[in-house]
């Protein structure tokens, strides 16, 4: 497994930006080293309300065609309109750590998919777990994360907090999304 301590351990960080009329969102994942250097970028398209966030996000790392990435940093769990990401199936599929990161604690789905029968959902919400709230750099985070313990994943979050909450990774992944969105017709 990567080195998650090393001084230019790379993390992939990604977000998404929907529009609610569209069919589909657009995913961007950006590798970016612990010094902030940008070294690559993915665009894939997970379908709204959908379930295929989780390979998606497989099918971007393969696409990266890269051996030295060290964490994969997610923007939530719970992506366009409950495509949930399936953080346990990417940690196993690539051998790698995955944070989910919250700025604030998500609603309990539970019932919801109960009640609308989305059994299939349901399922992968559950396998997810509760949320752990944590403090890194004077923030507040909720958090899901598999392959690595705790302390580490404060210390990739603390790592890539520059200015403001938002880890650097997922910030640049996030603008980068929404300049797609913006500027498609997905």
């Amino acid at each position: 497994m990567p080195n998650l301590f090393k001084e230019k351990a790379r993390v992939l960080g990604i977000s998404e930006s929907f529009n609610i009329n569209s069919q589909f969102s657009y995913m961007v994942g950006v590798v970016m080293r612990k010094d902030l250097v940008f070294e690559g970028l993915f665009v894939e398209n997970p379908k709204i309300g959908g379930n295929d966030a989780t390979e998606k996000i497989i099918n971007g790392y393969y696409s990266l065609k890269r051996n030295d990435i060290s964490c994969i940093m997610i923007d939530g769990c719970i992506l366009s309109m409950y495509n949930i990401v399936d953080l346990y199936r990417i940690k196993e599929k690539l051998n790698m750590p995955v944070i989910c990161i919250a700025s604030k604690e998500g609603k309990n789905l539970r019932e919801s998919f109960i009640k609308n029968n989305q059994r299939d959902k349901l399922e992968v919400y559950e396998k997810l777990g509760p949320q752990k709230k944590i403090s890194v750099a004077g923030y507040e985070y909720w958090v899901r994360f598999s392959g690595i313990e705790e302390f580490e994943a404060k210390h990739i979050i603390k790592s890539f907090v520059v200015s403001g909450r938002t880890p650097e990774p997922i910030k640049v992944s996030k603008i980068i999304a929404r300049v797609f969105m913006k500027k498609s017709k997905v």
